[in-house]
């Protein structure tokens, strides 16, 4: 009889240790993230901000993460809005996407939050089944620009 496999936690990435673990799973979203010591310090930033990392983990191994904040504004009202969400790709499809998912949906809820609010690439048609087959609806459309980088602005605060 084979062993049983072990179960996968879905735990809260806190300490140094655990964001590193994560690197080389969320740099399959994130190519341009160099190193795995600038991605503890862009998600301690960011953590200042609400950010949050859920990670589906099994026996100390990272295999898919969603990171996530709650927000609130006008169109939406209170809700969690995820980051980001990626699988290791040799484990994709085995239900991990939809698993962090439905935890954000619980979190949201247990916060008060009225919607669970993702973008997505228009040309990730993969992610875009995915989110389908898990009752997202596209919403809208997101739009961005570059911005000049300026050193310092009179209205930026420290």
């Amino acid at each position: 009889m084979p062993d049983p496999q072990p179960p996968i936690e879905l735990l809260h990435l806190d300490d140094d240790a655990q964001l590193r673990a994560a690197f080389p799973v969320m740099r399959e979203l994130r190519p341009q993230l160099p190193d795995a010591a600038t991605f503890v310090a862009r998600v301690r930033r960011q953590a200042r901000q609400g950010y949050r990392l859920l990670g589906a983990c099994c026996d100390g191994q990272v295999l898919a993460l969603a990171g996530y904040r709650e927000l609130e504004n006008l169109i939406h009202g209170r809700f969690i809005y995820v980051d980001d969400l990626v699988a290791d790709p040799q484990r994709r499809s085995r239900g991990l996407g939809a698993r962090l998912l439905d935890e954000l949906a619980l979190i949201g809820g247990g916060l008060g939050c009225q919607r669970l609010v993702l973008d997505t690439a228009l040309a990730n048609s993969l992610a875009q089944r995915f989110y389908f087959r898990q009752g997202l609806l596209s919403t809208g459309l997101h739009f961005s620009r570059p911005l000049p980088v300026a050193a310092t602005h009179p209205t930026q605060e420290n």
